[in-house]
């Protein structure tokens, strides 16, 4: 429970359904205060009792710590995706579970079916508050404990509604920002404050890709990201975009906006939660707010696939974010891996 409406409506519903229910509440950072109280305040008011579970030390070195190396690898990390695997399905269910509960609910909105060993992850009925995207490192040995009751909400005000039925003093609270750990979202700040890799904001060279000729200076790799056109610095007779950071060369490589719109890209660290054959159609996400691309996938190894996409994306392929694979007809979540430079070394620009 994060203090949060979504949270507490899960509660709710859950304790409303005849559920034995208990609530916990991460203290993943030095800033929680305000949303242990509002958990407390809930908790208090529906009459179950509240655990604090301090993993400042596993957040740090698990999403904190990783964050910080994605960017020193030229990568844009999704730290949110990795929280929801190594933290919330995982540490904090091993808590519940030893705690005595057998299942765990969240807050998010996504919809699960358990049979068995089989795992059905599929998207909300609600799209615009849809986390299934987010969901889809989970491994489905753990998507079988958790439960999403806001999966069938039509919108977030239809949660605020209910909070506010049950008289709950947070249903109006607002949403939670993006990065939990980032004060204003300013991940540069953070990175300059928090890591002691001075490479990160060293100045280089910006490498045009066609001849590979020197046209400017970047103020770091930490500062750009694939896909990025603003703040380059830098003059060119047509728009420049950053297509690939190399931290090896301290070189940010650029190009015009057509070089983003790859037809294939390279996937590793795959998660599978539908066992599917070598070689397989799916519908694709490479963001969380961005249409479904259909694709051929074809596994190099277990935790190796690439894709060959049925059209052009609309977003930049960029390296260190998630790729969701979808079932065509049902949608259900395949699995998902994150976007790489590389697949066995065939080359970086692939």
């Amino acid at each position: 429970m994060s203090g949060g409406v979504d949270s507490s409506v899960t509660a709710a519903l859950l304790q409303k359904e005849g559920f034995n229910i208990f609530g916990v509440t991460m203290k993943i950072h030095d800033n929680c205060d305000q949303a242990i109280e509002d958990a407390q305040i809930i908790c208090k008011k529906l009459g179950i009792e509240h655990f604090v579970l301090d993993i400042k030390k596993q957040f740090k070195e698990k999403i904190i710590e990783t964050f910080v190396n994605y960017y020193a690898q030229g990568l844009t990390p999704n730290p949110c995706a990795f929280c929801n695997r190594d933290i919330k399905m995982n540490l904090l269910l091993n808590f519940v579970k030893e705690n005595g509960a057998d299942l765990m609910a969240t807050g998010h909105y996504a919809n699960i079916q358990v049979a068995g060993d089989s795992v059905i992850l599929t998207e909300a009925v609600c799209q615009k508050r849809d986390q299934s995207y987010f969901l889809s490192l989970v491994s489905k040995n753990n998507l079988k404990y958790v439960r999403f009751p806001l999966g069938q909400m039509a919108s977030k005000n239809e949660t605020r509604a209910i909070a506010e039925s049950f008289n709950m003093h947070n249903f109006k609270k607002k949403d939670s920002q993006d990065i939990c750990f980032i004060p204003s979202n300013d991940y540069k700040t953070f990175l300059k404050n928090y890591s002691t890799n001075i490479n990160l904001f060293a100045p280089g060279n910006v490498i045009l890709k066609n001849n590979q000729q020197i046209i400017g200076k970047h103020l770091g790799i930490a500062n750009y990201t694939v896909g990025q056109r603003k703040g380059l610095g830098i003059s060119h007779s047509n728009p420049l975009y950053v297509v690939e950071v190399n931290p090896q060369k301290n070189e940010i490589i650029v190009d015009v906006k057509e070089a983003l719109n790859k037809i294939n890209l390279n996937v590793n660290n795959v998660n599978w939660i539908i066992d599917m054959p070598s070689k397989f159609t799916a519908l694709i996400k490479l963001r969380s707010v961005c249409d479904k691309i259909q694709a051929q996938v074809e596994k190099f190894s277990n935790d190796a696939i690439s894709i060959t996409l049925m059209e052009l994306t609309k977003v930049p392929v960029t390296p260190g974010q998630v790729c969701c694979l979808y079932n065509e007809l049902t949608h259900a979540v395949i699995g998902a891996g994150i976007i790489s430079y590389h697949q066995h070394d065939v080359n970086r620009s692939a």
